[in-house]
């Protein structure tokens, strides 16, 4: 009995040496629910950040409004005021105002940005390596997350109805799709070298 738990947890192991893009998937799985429980669950922000936890959420809260302003200016015709975390739109017949968008402390990318750093930190590689693609991958996260609440931004002037639907299920999930490419690239192309091509004799 013993033989065969062995033996099978031999197979299992080879299996999945072999079918190493199962197991690369099934760990990101995992690590991204382990990090929900305890993002969730915890008080995972002050861990990290502590008495400067309200500074860094402000900061990066910032570059999303702003982000977010400079891409209203170019692709919005509707009038609009910046005010704090906010854009105020207004009508041009009656100034009146149709809608306002704020950009909020959960609008600000963190709990992404530490979501992939969980998933960098399992991948394999050196992780001086890891790191560097960490830095850009989080400029990605972060123009991204501009992107995504501008989007949102134009749902809500232009279609009102739509946006809690539009924010979450098309919002939220586009955040998963954007680290998902984020470890798919790395995987690819960065995880594991590649083999060099034997001469031909």
């Amino acid at each position: 009995m013993k033989e065969t738990i062995v033996e099978k947890g031999i197979e299992i192991k080879n299996y999945f040496k072999k079918n190493r893009a199962i197991k690369d998937f099934l760990l990101f799985a995992l690590v991204t629910v382990l990090f929900h429980f305890l993002y969730w669950r915890t008080n995972m922000n002050t861990w990290i950040f502590g008495a400067f936890t309200q500074e860094v959420y402000d900061f990066f809260t910032k570059i999303a409004f702003n982000g977010v302003v400079f891409l209203s200016r170019i692709f919005l015709d509707t009038d609009f005021e910046a005010v704090q975390s906010s854009l105020r739109f207004y009508n041009d017949s009656d100034n009146s105002t149709i809608c306002t968008m704020m950009v909020v402390n959960s609008c600000s990318g963190i709990k992404q940005i530490f979501q992939l750093l969980m998933i960098i930190l399992i991948l394999p590689n050196k992780l001086w390596i890891r790191m560097i693609y960490f830095l850009f991958s989080s400029v990605v996260v972060i123009i991204s997350n501009i992107v995504r609440i501008f989007g949102l931004t134009a749902v809500l002037l232009y279609y009102p109805n739509s946006f809690t639907s539009i924010h979450d299920w098309v919002g939220r999930p586009f955040y998963y799709l954007v680290i998902f490419f984020i470890w798919f690239i790395w995987i690819e192309f960065f995880a594991y070298p590649k083999k060099k091509a034997e001469p031909i004799s």
